[in-house]
């Protein structure tokens, strides 16, 4: 007997379940009881349910719909479907038909199947003709069975290439496919006798709103000889089967306006959300040959139970009467505002609309309502809510760290994102398709499931990517590598050639090219170990982009990941790392001789990508905490808070996208599968599952712009019913941008917003505050005493005051620069890259800047090429121009640097001078004339005069040469001294490039009004490029006027004025 139990409810279903199975035991002990459920989630619910009913719940099997009637056709005597028609296999079967298009049936696809990619592109249609196939075989069975035997059905242009396709499946794999199989399973349950010996004694279906006719058909035919009970969630206790959405009444409207004066009413949300519902009773009705029905509707609310009732048990409760508000149903025009006829009742809580900025901000404004609900219910506990989304995924990287603090699992996440063997290996499998960039090669090795592999710690892979950095690897493999991929054949830059350098640099002193190769020196001793791992790993990627580079059978291809993947992961138990084995072989153990040719690397990886994005995680489903999870799994499981994250514009429903050559789409029936279709009907459970509240979000407010941003066509659609039918205006709540907002801690908004967040309630705290007065931000004085002074230290001050106060004293290091180093050899050299490399050329001898372009290039400091070569010999002509000017000052020879001893003002002086020259100091600048040279330059001469008076100093620049000579009296080494002790307890506003300023203008208008302007400007200019950090760490905030007071231009007058009045300039 086939027995239909409507109830609005999952728990009545149930129990309806637990009281067929309470009074009618099964006769054999050992005979399990059977389900079909379409989700984890409700198996569980079914199982947990029945657990509690009975105290224990045991030997019962859940079962797929599909699976369970092949079991039938088992039973009957007619065996399997033939594997051949799997989706998964028919992909990689129909890639092997694909390459044998001849014909000119064939036309269209030989036009497609050209030019580029041929072979992706082949793999990619095959994936979404299997996916169509599959559903023929369920839903067009009739048409499958027409082009066996040669005949079309449509006149689509799309159809007889596939009838051709077809028949060649069904030659190269004989056996039924499934829509043959349930077609003869309906056959024979209709004309055979007496099977109830050999079939189970019954089976329930639960959890479905939807189900493909020849399903429907094969259990009816079955019930002629067990149980079938069906158990169906309706919104509503009468028939809605004729119940229309607007849009198909405005049509008919349209087509036949005295004809659409004529019709029932429904409920609103019946008629938009409920086609999925209505098909299925619609076929119910006029597919069943012997029905029993049983209703188990809850009982009607009378008017001042209604009256009382929350928001949502209102809209419930008209859904299940199929009727409009009582008094929305009074008035004459549906179009009336509310009060014109309009039930109006207060807001309560049992609905809330939230409107935020982002995903993150969705998760944010979630918590704290999650957490206000709890902490005014104590009978409610996280596992009596759920949060879902139209895609988990969306969220699941946020979801751990806003939830961080209450027990949460999430439900339907991809492979790729669960398992952490299966990702590294798609990413090691993406290196492939790149150019091997420094960045994402040591990304994939600094991976904790893959370098424990070549005996590497995260200690040495800092050290390594230093190594990487300096030796100059920036992208490719090798010189082959780069051939083979397409890109100009050079080996500077790649992964061997610095590997070769740096093996070289260990094995061998200097830095003498041997064989073209340069040695890379900072590698010696124990320190080198290393490197061995980081060869191994190169040489793996190398053994690897050899073995990709050839097209092989899925058996190869099988065997040769499965080893790389060995050779990463290693044997372990893990099971993520079996997961893995288990997809990679799949294709050769599934297919087996049923695909022969060759596949490409970029087949195979496409393969794999969509095999780890299709397959979700089953584990997460009512756990006994808060849920998260995907909407299409749970469904009609109610809980007490049903929580909607991402109901979006465009997101959910789901747009309806049909391939060209679907014939689905061109004569859509009852039971085929409609994405947008399901996500209404399933909004619609969601709206009856819920016990008490519910909680619907969506990103209404551009994070950029703040402007208004669309919700989800549903729930516009429903806010749209609560405000002309219910009185209901204004339940969307706008978030504000950040979680701080002083909003929130205010009682301006009422209940609206909240937060139970101490952190941002104490930064929006702080925000309320008055800013406070913009002060330095160093205050006071260190007890810094120094008897002794290292002329080092004192060279420092002399270079950077705030510098050496920051670093040397406090310890502050300056932030490394954030950006990484670019995945690709330097096509110019600027900035801080080029001063350097003009100072190691003035330090080199004529021998070494003949050799320097070699070893620029090599280390990735320099451009490659002919272009390179060009600029450096222009550069090394720049250079060499200078050198001669400095040669022909006639300094005289350079001399050993000097010992430093003396005693200055009760501080004593130590250290080494240099460099020195014959006939004094010769400082090299190859750059504009600076503050911080000019004061360093002043030091050596001050220090040269002490030890040996009648010495000059020159400091030398492209564009001047600036000498103190013998006679020149300038700021002493006791000023100095006295400075550097005083700059060792606080910072010192001795900003030098500002003082050099102003001390020129000085000296040149005697104005101190223009020289102060100067001052400002040149600071200015430094703070807005950002070129002084330690000013902006120091002063931020005040304006440069406070900077540069009275105590600057006291120090200038002390410093840089003398300073500068000593300075002869050539």
């Amino acid at each position: 007997m086939f027995t239909l139990h409507f109830a609005n409810r999952t728990e009545t279903l149930l129990d309806g379940v637990a009281t067929v199975i309470a009074s009618e035991p099964q006769e054999d002990i050992f005979a399990p009881e059977l389900f079909l459920v379409q989700s984890q989630g409700m198996e569980r619910m079914v199982a947990q349910v029945l657990a509690d009913r009975f105290g224990v719940f045991c030997n019962f099997r859940f079962h797929l719909p599909v699976d369970f009637l092949a079991s039938i056709g088992e039973v009957v005597g007619l065996g399997l479907a033939a594997a051949g028609f799997e989706r998964r296999v028919l992909t990689w079967r129909l890639d092997q038909l694909l390459r044998e298009l001849d014909g000119e049936v064939y036309g269209l696809l030989q036009r497609y199947l050209r030019g580029e990619d041929v072979a992706l592109k082949r793999f990619q249609l095959a994936r979404h003709l299997a996916d169509t196939f599959d559903q023929y075989q369920v839903l067009r069975g009739e048409m499958l069975d027409s082009w066996e035997r040669g005949r079309t059905v449509t006149s689509h242009a799309a159809e007889p290439w596939q009838m051709a396709l077809w028949r060649r499946l069904q030659q190269g794999a004989p056996g039924m496919h499934r829509g043959t199989l349930l077609r003869r399973i309906g056959e024979m349950l209709e004309a055979a006798q007496n099977l109830a010996p050999r079939l189970p004694r019954r089976v329930f279906v639960l959890g479905l709103h939807t189900m493909p006719p020849v399903f429907l058909h094969c259990l009816d035919k079955l019930s002629r000889h067990m149980a079938v009970y069906l158990m169906l969630l309706s919104p509503t206790r009468h028939y809605w089967g004729d119940a229309e959405s607007p849009r198909v009444t405005l049509r008919r409207q349209a087509r036949a306006p005295q004809e659409a004066l004529v019709g029932v009413e429904h409920h609103p949300l019946l008629a938009a959300f409920g086609r999925q519902g209505r098909d299925l009773h619609t076929m119910l009705l006029e597919g069943l040959d012997q029905l029993h029905e049983v209703e188990g509707y809850d009982d009607s609310l009378d008017e001042e139970e209604y009256q009382a009732a929350p928001l949502l048990q209102r809209l419930q409760a008209d859904l299940l009467e199929d009727r409009l508000p009582p008094l929305a149903a009074t008035g004459t025009d549906h179009g009336e505002s509310p009060g014109q006829g309009a039930l109006a009742v207060g807001v309560d809580d049992s609905i809330v609309v939230a409107s935020c900025h982002s995903p993150l901000r969705e998760l944010q404004v979630l918590k704290d309502y999650l957490l206000q609900r709890l902490h005014g219910d104590p009978g409610l506990a996280p596992c009596d809510i759920v949060v879902m989304a139209p895609d988990i995924q969306d969220y699941a990287d946020l979801i751990p760290a806003v939830f961080v603090d209450l027990q949460h699992s999430i439900a339907d996440r991809s492979t790729r994102r669960r398992n952490r063997f299966l990702a590294a290996f798609l990413a090691f499998l993406d290196l492939f398709t790149g150019r091997f960039g420094q960045s994402e090669v040591f990304d994939l090795l600094r991976r904790a499931e893959i370098h424990p592999q070549f005996q590497l710690t995260p200690g040495d892979l800092d050290t390594l990517e230093g190594w990487v950095i300096d030796s100059g690897i920036r992208w490719g493999l090798s010189s082959q590598q780069r051939r083979g991929d397409g890109h100009a054949d050079f080996p500077e830059g790649s992964w061997r050639h610095g590997l070769a350098r740096m093996l070289l640099g260990y094995a061998m002193d200097g830095e003498e090219a041997w064989q073209g190769v340069l040695p890379f020196a900072e590698i010696e001793g124990q320190g080198a170990r290393p490197l061995g791992g980081l060869c191994r790993y190169i040489a793996l990627l190398e053994r690897a982009w050899e073995d990709f580079r050839h097209e092989r059978p899925l058996a190869d291809w099988a065997e040769l990941l499965a080893a790389y993947a060995g050779i990463l992961f290693g044997d372990g138990e893990d099971r993520g790392l079996a997961e893995l084995r288990a997809i990679l072989a799949e294709p050769a153990e599934a297919v087996g001789d049923l695909h022969h040719g060759p596949v490409s690397f970029a087949v195979i990886r496409h393969w794999l990508a969509l095999s780890a994005s299709e397959r979700r995680s089953s584990s997460g489903f009512l756990r006994g905490r808060l849920t998260f999870c995907s909407m299409l799994p749970m469904r009609s499981v109610p809980f007490r808070v049903i929580c909607l994250l991402g109901l979006n514009d465009g997101a959910f429903p789901r747009p309806e996208r049909h391939h060209t050559f679907d014939l689905l789409a061109n004569d859509p029936r009852p039971g085929d599968r409609s994405p947008r279709a399901d996500d209404r009907y399933q909004f619609l459970e969601a709206l009856l599952s819920a016990r008490h509240h519910l909680y619907l979000s969506y990103v209404g407010q551009s994070i950029r712009s703040n402007e208004e941003l669309y919700p989800s066509t549903v729930l516009a659609e429903l806010l749209e019913v609560l405000e002309r039918f219910y009185g209901i205006s204004g339940l969307v709540t706008a978030h504000p941008l950040q979680p701080y907002s002083p909003r929130y801690f205010t009682a301006d908004e009422g209940h609206r917003l909240y937060s139970y967040d101490e952190h941002f309630c104490s930064v929006a705290r702080a925000l309320r505050q008055p800013p406070p007065p913009a002060g330095r931000w160093w205050q006071g004085m260190l007890a810094e005493r120094r008897e002794t002074v290292a002329l080092a230290d004192l060279q420092r001050f002399c270079r950077d005051p705030q510098r050496f106060f920051l670093g040397d004293i406090l310890g502050i290091g300056r932030e490394p620069d954030s950006a990484r180093i670019e995945d690709s050899e330097p096509f110019a050299c600027q900035g801080l890259d080029l001063y350097q490399v003009e100072r190691e050329l003035l330090r080199r001898g004529p021998e070494g800047r003949r050799a320097a372009l070699a070893q620029f290039t090599a280390a990735a400091r320099w451009p490659l090429g002919s272009p390179g070569a060009l600029a450096f010999a222009e550069k090394k002509r720049e250079v060499e121009r200078f050198l001669d000017r400095v040669a022909a000052l006639g300094m005289g020879e350079q001399l050993a640097a000097e010992a430093v001893e003396m005693i200055i003002g009760g501080h004593r002086l130590s250290g080494t001078l240099a460099p020195r020259r014959q006939r004094g100091g010769l400082l090299l600048r190859f750059g504009r004339l600076r503050g911080r040279d000019l004061l360093e330059a002043w030091l050596w001469h001050a220090l040269a005069e002490w030890g040996t008076p009648g010495l000059m100093t020159r400091l030398v620049t492209p564009r001047e040469t600036v000498t103190f000579a013998a006679d020149r009296r300038g700021p002493s080494l006791e000023v100095l001294l006295r400075l550097f002790v005083e700059g060792c307890r606080r910072p010192l506003p001795l900003l030098l490039e500002p003082a050099l300023a102003c001390a020129q203008e000085e000296a040149k208008s005697g104005d101190e009004s223009l020289s102060l302007a100067k001052a400002v400007k040149v600071y200015e200019h430094f703070m807005k490029e950002g070129y002084a950090p330690d000013w902006d760490l120091l002063y931020r905030g005040l304006s440069a006027e406070e900077v540069l007071g009275g105590e600057f231009l006291d120090l200038c007058r002390e410093v840089m004025c003398p300073l500068w009045r000593c300075v002869d300039a050539d």
